[in-house]
């Protein structure tokens, strides 16, 4: 049975976890996080950024072992072996191994390998077994994740975000949503603590996956692959264990891929950084170059999603006189059609950029702390688009509305469809009610045939039901913190129902008790 189906969404649950109580998400192809102030949004989409950065640093542990031409496994996964693997195991795996991918333990390449697509491969529990203490261990999460963490909400410890300060549990469930109605999803259960973090995998009885001989091909290159017969024990064993990685490998690549690829992420108070960081960079450089710290100076600290984002502005003074990718022409059209100017960046002292804006028809430059505030709030926009975000990444962006006209919000909503449908992965943190309402339009333009949009501004931009989802942050008296939970479109209203007609009818509410005692006068 061959298809090409995938896995398309994973889905977070989180139980006390800063603010948050409890809640469940979707990560879909545009995924908007709304809600009052203060009710874990950001906390939210600093978890998920998080997890990107503790998946994607760990995706490529297969090749780094192999890379290092030691057949033996134990001195550098010792973790790994709570399961002892007995001689009955090793017969089942390696049984399985061949009755699957035929020829895999010898050194024969299939002619067809780069045409082979993936097929169903159902996973026996006996198999499943084997594979489960790897796929939990895989690779190292326990300590990286919790480093990670810590390492981007600006903290010394992941115990210092458990919703009790430290003296409770967060519990995180991160599970697949299959496209593949017959194959149930695995998941992670990750539980931190004050001792740090631990994953738990799970995988489902009668578990199937996708998968191609090819992908063991890449992960078993041919040095490293025997039959299991002309083997002693100790290399049968080392045998079943790459066997094994490779395995937990590629289920959690198929169940879990969209974590691996690179995630950027987009503060808010874009305009104030962008103001302030070449000033703030050059004086630490000028008072480092001429003493070094006093004792006991401490260097004040950053979140590490701030300090990613410092760091890749100071990369774009590398990326000056290069080709660079604009994927789809986005960055370009946004110039075009939202800043009426051209952003860029240029060289300055210390292999620092300076950031610039030219509006259309000057023959100068402008430094961008003079352009509009709209101008800086979308210029870091640009230059991700420009020259770092592709296809298949995830760009996160907090409060897309910020400095921006209404009808500059909604036009700005379309390009972040536009995004999606060139394939980059959207996550955005808002309140702006023109910013769901358009998303509503652009939802409800893609049941009408195209042939039928005549006169419909942008009436290529459109998004399915599927690839969106809009997620309320609701504070609750009763749990002490915000729960969270899905907000389907309301045709009868037109949005996406996140409170903002309340606060409307609350204020004209208020226009007309004003109005009445002032008439009673």
């Amino acid at each position: 049975m061959m298809s090409k189906s995938r896995i398309e969404f994973n889905s977070l649950n989180v139980t006390d976890f800063g603010p948050i109580v409890n809640g469940r998400v979707q990560l879909r192809p545009l995924t908007v996080f709304v809600g009052p102030s203060n009710t874990g949004k950001s906390f939210m989409a600093g978890l998920i950024y998080a997890l990107h950065g503790s998946f994607r640093a760990n995706s490529d542990i297969v090749q780094v072992l192999h890379a290092r031409g030691n057949l033996s496994y134990r001195s550098l996964l010792t973790p790994l072996q709570a399961t002892q693997l007995t001689e009955e195991n090793l017969n089942l795996l390696f049984g399985w191994v061949n009755s699957e991918f035929p020829d895999l333990l010898t050194d024969l390449m299939p002619a067809t390998l780069h045409e082979e697509q993936d097929q169903l491969i159902e996973l026996p529990e006996s198999v499943a077994d084997l594979v489960l203490p790897y796929l939990s261990n895989l690779p190292h999460w326990n300590q990286d994740f919790s480093l990670e963490l810590a390492r981007c909400f600006g903290t010394d410890r992941a115990a210092n975000l458990v919703r009790y300060a430290g003296k409770g549990t967060a519990t995180l469930l991160l599970r697949n949503d299959s496209a593949v109605k017959c194959a149930a999803g695995i998941g992670y259960k990750v539980r931190v603590t004050s001792e740090g973090s631990e994953f738990e995998a799970s995988i489902p009885v009668e578990f199937r996956f996708w998968a191609s001989r090819a992908a063991f091909d890449r992960r078993l290159p041919v040095r490293w692959r025997r039959n299991p017969s002309q083997l002693e024990e100790d290399a049968k064993k080392d045998l079943a264990i790459s066997l094994l990685l490779a395995l937990a490998d590629e289920i959690a690549s198929k169940n879990f891929g969209p974590l691996r690829r690179q995630a950027y992420f987009l503060p808010a108070d874009r305009t104030g950084v962008m103001h302030a960081h070449q000033v703030v960079t050059r004086a630490i450089i000028s008072g480092a170059s001429r003493t070094a710290l006093r004792s006991g100076t401490q260097m004040p600290s950053i979140s590490g999603v701030l300090g990613d984002f410092l760091e890749q502005l100071v990369a774009f003074a590398g990326s000056l006189g290069r080709e660079t990718g604009d994927c789809h022409g986005l960055a370009s059209n946004i110039e075009d059609e939202l800043l009426h100017g051209a952003v860029r960046a240029v060289h300055a002292e210390v292999e620092y950029p300076s950031f610039v804006y030219r509006p259309e028809g000057w023959n100068q430059d402008l430094p961008l702390m003079n352009a509009s505030s709209m101008v800086s709030e979308l210029a870091p926009v640009v230059l991700y688009l420009r020259h770092l975000v592709q296809p298949g990444n995830l760009l996160i962006i907090e409060e897309p509305e910020a400095h921006l006209h209404p009808e500059m919000q909604a036009k700005f909503t379309r390009f972040l469809v536009a995004a999606v449908q060139s394939g980059i992965r959207i996550l955005i943190t808002t309140h702006g009610e023109w910013i769901l309402e358009e998303l509503a339009n652009l939802v409800r333009l893609s049941e009408l045939p195209f042939e039928n949009r005549d006169g419909i501004e942008d009436p290529e931009i459109a998004l399915s039901p599927e690839q969106l989802g809009a997620w309320f942050f609701e504070p609750s008296k009763d749990a002490g913190g915000s729960v969270i939970r899905e907000i389907s479109l309301d045709e009868e209203s037109a949005t996406f129902p996140a409170g903002f007609g309340l606060v409307t009818e609350a204020l004209y509410n208020r226009w007309v008790e004003i109005s009445t005692r002032i008439q009673e006068e």
